[in-house]
């Protein structure tokens, strides 16, 4: 069987890394993918190949020339702009929702009425398309806020602010600077919430919901806590599409497990389906808060794995990923048997950090970030180690290098949290990001308490 994975993320390539896995599978097609790839064992064995699809309809003919079984659709933006549509319509199956679906993640304010009018839980919020008004509201309530764009921002849509100055200054960040571009023009203001994050996943298949019986916490600050002189640096701990991740929760637990799906997954489900149509194949994500008198709230949904999330659940699950997808296009999700394996996994991603520029420094991601750095010591990794690459190009002469703000993820498994923790950070503390400005100093950067 022959898939392709549409992304260029590290959760994409894990997807194609996963699917290559399969006993079903013998040929993985990534696309617009990254060179990352061919630096990994699955790249260099020709089990997953790199091709260059610039559009839509070229990925349609390429799909039709290469008689490809199943293409899985990792990141939001395709999925916004149709991307199944256009491959359904020319009978390929797919894992991934329709454009209609994808509001559910590209438009806050639609998702958050649909869940209060089915009553699930989720915190007091106002959207706002003026910022004026917004800021007023900001002024005169008497809680603290998250201030979000309404429209995709790569995961750093929202801003949680710590008194009424931050909220302003955010409104004016998303609505009058347009630090997001149009997905600012309306906001969404809501109640912060204190607790415990869990990351909670369904597979859909028009028919059957499959909630996954294994959940994730994701680290979506940019900084430790304690790391002060960067927080002070950029105004604040941003929030980012995600710097590190584990698996099993510790709070994992079969009653909690039957208790988001009783409470939350099963009514948006059902809302789903009966509201927007059947024809919802593909992930849901469930951004869920516990707070300390065990009250749950969604804070987001999205239509696709998360990343960093599925780096982690990917190498948790036993279950055949084709298998899986398989039975998301064809209705049988039903018949699928999910089987988790005994590890736990940690997911520690290398950024780019701050370096010199040719004018001045670069404060690094989530601000502005160099390119361009050699990538080194790839080679020195442990065995079992796996990586997936995001923001990387590839340079005749340098080889690996950075392109992006999340550069690489390494995940690491292993039979306890703790000794996960170990190894994930014994093998990214040898990864380097030579920057050529600046005496090839290192300029790599990482959270240091992902799991803790």
């Amino acid at each position: 069987m022959k898939v392709l994975v549409y992304g260029s993320g590290g959760r994409d390539h894990c997807l194609a890394d996963t699917y290559a896995d399969s006993q079903h599978v013998d040929k993985v097609y990534f696309t617009p993918g990254n060179p990352g790839v061919n630096y990994t064992s699955k790249g260099k064995r020709g089990l997953i190949e790199l091709v260059k699809l610039t559009d839509f309809t070229q990925v349609a003919d390429f799909c039709a020339a290469k008689g490809i079984d199943l293409v899985d659709v990792g990141s939001e933006n395709p999925l916004e702009e149709g991307l199944i549509d256009v491959l359904n319509e020319r009978g390929i199956r797919t894992v991934g929702p329709k454009k209609a679906f994808s509001r559910l993640e590209s438009d806050r304010a639609f998702t958050d009425d649909l869940l209060r009018k089915i009553g699930v839980p989720k915190p007091e919020y106002r959207v706002f398309d003026d910022p004026e008004s917004a800021k007023e509201y900001v002024r005169n309530i008497g809680y603290q806020v998250v201030v979000k764009a309404n429209g995709l921002a790569a995961g750093k849509g929202a801003i949680v602010c710590d008194d009424v100055q931050d909220a302003e200054a955010a409104v004016h960040s998303l609505m009058v600077e347009k630090t997001f571009g149009d997905s600012g023009n309306r906001v969404v203001i809501e109640e912060r919430k204190y607790g415990t994050e869990i990351s909670f996943f369904a597979y859909l298949d028009g028919r059957h919901v499959l909630p996954l019986k294994m959940f994730a916490q994701d680290y979506k600050p940019a900084f430790d806590p304690d790391n002060l002189a960067a927080i002070q640096e950029f105004g604040g701990n941003l929030n980012t599409g995600g710097t590190g991740c584990y698996c099993p929760h510790k709070l994992l637990s079969p009653w909690l497990v039957n208790r988001i799906i009783k409470e939350i997954v099963n009514p948006t489900v059902n809302a789903v389906y009966n509201q927007l149509g059947w024809a919802y194949k593909g992930v849901l994500y469930f951004g869920l808060n516990l707070d300390p008198y065990d009250h749950l709230d969604v804070f987001e949904i999205n239509v696709r794995h998360g990343d960093p999330e599925w780096e982690v659940l990917a190498r948790k699950l036993s279950t055949d990923l084709f298998e899986l997808g398989t039975a998301v296009w064809e209705g049988t999700l039903d018949r699928i048997k999910q089987v988790w394996n005994q590890q736990h996994y940690v997911d520690v991603i290398a950024m780019e950090g701050r370096s010199k520029a040719s004018r001045g420094w670069n404060k690094g991601y989530p601000g502005r970030y160099g390119k361009g750095h050699r990538i080194g010591g790839l080679d020195d990794l442990e065995r079992g180690i796996a990586l997936y690459f995001a923001g990387v190009d590839e340079d005749p002469e340098k080889g690996l290098v950075t392109y992006g703000g999340r550069v690489l993820h390494v995940v690491a498994g292993d039979i306890t949290l703790e000794a996960a923790r170990d190894k994930a950070y014994r093998n990214i503390r040898k990864i380097t990001f030579l920057d050529h400005y600046n005496d090839n100093a290192n300029c790599v950067r990482y959270r240091e308490t992902i799991g803790l």
